[in-house]
């Protein structure tokens, strides 16, 4: 299989180098006080999305053909969902929220005590981009690392924003304003899984900021936060789809899997899937069907760490190994996906409920 030049991962660290420098936006955006009137929000505010938005929120969301999405009626609000439906916004999907939602980020909900269609849509693009980092320096994503690194500040009832804590800045780029976000929502359900959201999804006006238990053998996060010292990652660049695929943050990579599957069922019914793996086939179907999936955000993520400093002798990425990842994946999800049906899927090992 060909791999890139070193041309195309220069220009992509000279674009990332650039895009840095730019000024910093002052995050969180607050809205303004005309779109929080006397009564809450989102007693005043209908949803503006089109039945053209629904097919961008399935595909873009990576719903899989398991949530069934809907629009609110003109007098419906975002805290009056339907039964078994629940409220989301196309911000919150544009800046990377996927379904399922992420392990990490439903954990870190439940322990906070909101749901995660309460989130900011920055706050998404924040958390995936620092579940990035985490994985890639090794952390557990559990409440317990996060609450170390993130505050929690009450946009208005009902809305909360994660950033990450006054002492580090090592995360930017993230848009500056979302104006509008409030009024593009939707309605979302999951009837072919037990539990789908693997967290509280009640609204809630006041968030938990208290620490969670300290586990048995608590990582430390020193050594993170030194790496991290003086660096400066692009969220956007870090969450693009296929780094979310790889590190299991979304499951839209799981549609590319099952089509070289599907390549393998029709010319190698008698071969063992592991030979057509190593053939030159599987490489051409690669070639065609991830190039253009895997171009942007894999090596856009690889000259970032490049640019801050990475150095693969000290810490090899086995993300550097697409055909090797593309081969693990799809069982590895598809296993994830059994688990979920039958119920298994919480998280009370890394995040037990308090008494």
């Amino acid at each position: 299989m060909s791999t890139l030049s070193d041309s195309i991962v220069s220009s992509t660290a000279a674009s990332i180098d650039s895009a840095s420098s730019r000024p910093e936006v002052k995050e969180p955006w607050l809205p303004e006080p005309e779109e929080l009137p006397n009564t809450p929000w989102y007693e005043a505010k209908s949803s503006n999305l089109k039945l053209s938005n629904i097919s961008i929120i399935k595909e873009k969301g990576g719903t899989m053909g398991k949530f069934e999405v809907v629009l609110p009626h003109p007098d419906e609000r975002a805290h009056r969902h339907p039964p078994g439906f629940h409220t989301f916004y196309m911000n919150q999907i544009e800046m990377g929220l996927r379904f399922l939602i992420p392990r990490f980020i439903a954990a870190l909900c439940h322990h906070i005590k909101i749901s995660p269609s309460q989130l900011a849509p920055n706050s998404y693009s924040f958390l995936l981009a620092l579940a990035v980092l985490l994985s890639y320096h090794q952390l557990p994503l559990i409440p317990y690392i996060f609450m170390q690194l993130i505050q929690i500040e009450r946009l208005g009832p009902g809305k909360f924003y994660i950033s990450q804590n006054g002492d580090h800045t090592y995360i930017k780029g993230n848009p500056s304003s979302h104006k509008g976000w409030m009024s593009r929502f939707f309605y979302i359900k999951c009837d072919s899984m037990r539990d789908p959201w693997r967290c509280e999804m009640h609204w809630r006006d006041n968030v938990f900021t208290l620490a969670p238990r300290t586990p048995d053998r608590a990582p430390s996060l020193t050594p993170f936060l030194e790496a991290m010292r003086g660096k400066s990652y692009n969220a956007p660049e870090l969450i693009k789809e296929d780094l979310m695929c790889f590190f299991k943050f979304s499951r839209k990579g799981v549609e590319l899997v099952r089509d070289l599957a599907r390549g393998l069922t029709k010319r190698r019914k008698s071969e063992a899937r592991e030979e057509f793996l190593k053939s030159s086939e599987f490489d051409s179907l690669l070639a065609k069907k991830a190039w253009s999936y895997f171009k942007d955000g894999f090596w856009g993520c690889l000259a970032q760490f490049r640019a801050n400093g990475y150095l693969e002798e000290e810490h090899p990425a086995s993300f550097l190994d697409i055909q090797q990842d593309l081969a693990e994946v799809g069982d590895e999800e598809e296993a994830e996906e059994e688990e979920d049906e039958e119920g298994g899927g919480g998280d009370a090992d890394d995040n037990p409920p308090p008494s």
